[in-house]
């Protein structure tokens, strides 16, 4: 049987992959080829992650029960990322330092209809005994100042990989249709407001905050409604 080992021996310390990743991004062949086995395994447990919560929406439209999930959505995080968050840290520019620190190098987000479906797939990867918890974030029942809600979970899931089998982190972020519809929109005023891409407008000196709290609870007040209103026809 393999040992079971750390990811952080995939990079050993005083390997030549522990070279500035600040001078090798500036050399990008280099880089991508130093970085690309690291975020290949990364993909590899995003891809074994989406497969858990597609096998649970298989399980319940093939015994004819409404379907938790409405969406999948995945993400890997490039390498001009990876160093922008390690730079944002002030963390060491090493892809040791990348492994040990940054936990949604691959990232998922599940899409449910409602809250109690947030929940029931958070209990469904959680029953799972080959998937380690690392941390959960109820931003839903503890909503972010600005009203952002989300169920963040950060696992290790079993890659076999380099012949090793390998723990990788994953994060998954939970949430209902209506969460993701503000979470999208609050993005892309944010980015617009960051990039100054307002015409005429100072994007410095306007501030949504309010604004995006207040339509957070207008949505999360639907949401509620919605959700009674469907557990009566459940019933």
């Amino acid at each position: 049987m393999d040992e079971t080992i750390s990811v952080t021996e995939i990079v050993s310390i005083g390997n030549s992959y522990e070279n500035n990743m600040a001078r090798i991004a500036a050399m990008e062949d280099e880089f991508s080829h130093t970085i690309d086995p690291i975020l290949r395994m990364y993909n590899a447990a995003m891809n074994l992650t989406e497969a858990r919560l597609n096998i649970i929406k298989d399980e319940f439209e093939f015994s004819g029960k409404r379907v938790p999930i409405h969406h999948i959505d995945t993400r890997l995080k490039s390498s001009k990322s990876i160093l922008g968050k390690l730079e944002k840290k002030g963390m060491r520019l090493s892809l040791t330092e990348a492994v040990n620190n940054i936990y949604d190098i691959a990232g998922i987000r599940c899409v449910c209809p409602y809250i109690k479906d947030v929940y029931l797939i958070r209990d469904r990867i959680l029953a799972q005994d080959d998937i380690h918890i690392i941390e959960i974030k109820d931003y839903i029942a503890s909503p972010k100042p600005n009203g952002y809600r989300s169920l963040h979970m950060i696992i290790r899931v079993p890659v076999y990989f380099m012949g090793k089998k390998q723990m990788v982190p994953v994060e998954i972020q939970l949430r209902t249709m209506a969460m993701d519809l503000w979470a999208s929109l609050e993005h892309d005023i944010k980015y617009k407001s960051l990039s100054g891409n307002l015409d005429s407008l100072d994007a410095m000196e306007i501030d949504f905050e309010d604004e995006l709290l207040q339509a957070a609870e207008l949505i999360y007040s639907a949401q509620q409604k919605l959700e009674m209103m469907n557990s009566i026809m459940e019933k």
